[in-house]
């Protein structure tokens, strides 16, 4: 006896929802084809382009923890911003783009009015006509697109064996990055006039120098000074930029090299 009243529940219920469901499609089908609204919306959106968001957000792991201290979201900000500025201009610029027509668009759409058909709605309720077109404009209006560009930094610091303990980040917004470019393009070929920009970039360059790389040069060098030939144990080993970072050298195996403390410290800026 319980399950049999328990299958009729179910019938019940089961019938509910399909009447339901019948009714809110009429609903639906009704708006769709008479929406005064829907019909001007549509032809609204057709006459706007938006941009697509491009996201630029950067971020590096560090394990060395001396280098992760040094080196600011500031500077490596500044650091990537050699490479992607243009790209940075660009959407910017776009997202201005969006900002503006999004308001038009939403001046367009503002003075529609809700609740106007094309023909009388007979025996529908009028709410529940408002009701479905407000849940079908919902779906039909564009979200607002990316307007306001910003780049996010976040900085980790990890042990060698990659976890990570420490993290710093940093929200930066157009006009800061637009006015970093600036600087970064107040320079005579490759020397930049801003010195707290290059302080910057040699920073966060002498820092791609990881604690895994420095050991992978060492190896290479057999654990050996690569100028006076010191080795073992009590040898104050270093690595070095075989073009100076000052001068322009980067952070790549074939500008590294072994060098004991003395060495390094003699050779100083040199090329040798």
């Amino acid at each position: 006896m319980p399950f049999l009243i328990f299958l009729f529940l179910s019938l019940i219920i089961t019938i509910f929802f399909i009447v339901r469901n019948l009714i809110q499609k009429k609903y639906t089908v009704f708006v769709l084809q008479n929406s005064i609204y829907l019909k001007k919306l549509q032809e609204i959106n057709c006459k706007y382009k938006f941009f697509s968001h491009i996201d630029f957000n950067q971020s590096h792991t560090y394990d060395n923890e001396n280098f992760y201290c040094d080196i600011t979201c500031l500077d490596y900000l500044i650091y990537q911003l050699q490479f992607i500025s243009t790209k940075v201009i660009d959407q910017i610029n776009k997202e201005k783009q969006n900002n503006r027509l999004y308001t038009e668009y939403q001046k367009e759409v503002v003075a529609l009015e809700v609740g106007k058909f094309l023909i009388d709605i007979g025996k529908l309720k009028y709410d529940k006509l408002v009701a479905t077109e407000k849940r079908l404009i919902n779906q039909t209006i564009f979200a607002k697109p990316h307007t306001n560009f910003y780049i996010a930094v976040t900085l980790f610091c990890s042990q060698i064996n990659g976890r990570i303990y420490a993290k710093k980040n940093e929200i930066y917004y157009a006009d800061d990055i637009l006015a970093l470019i600036k600087r970064l393009r107040n320079r005579n070929g490759t020397f930049y006039n801003d010195r707290a920009i290059w302080d910057s970039i040699c920073r966060v360059e002498r820092g791609k120098v990881s604690n895994k790389m420095r050991f992978s040069i060492y190896q290479r060098d057999g654990y050996r000074c690569r100028k006076c030939g010191v080795s073992g144990r009590h040898a104050q080993l270093e690595v070095d930029h075989i073009i100076p970072i000052a001068k322009g050298g980067k952070s790549t195996y074939n500008n590294l090299q072994t060098l004991c403390h003395k060495c390094n410290v003699e050779k100083g800026d040199n090329l040798y």
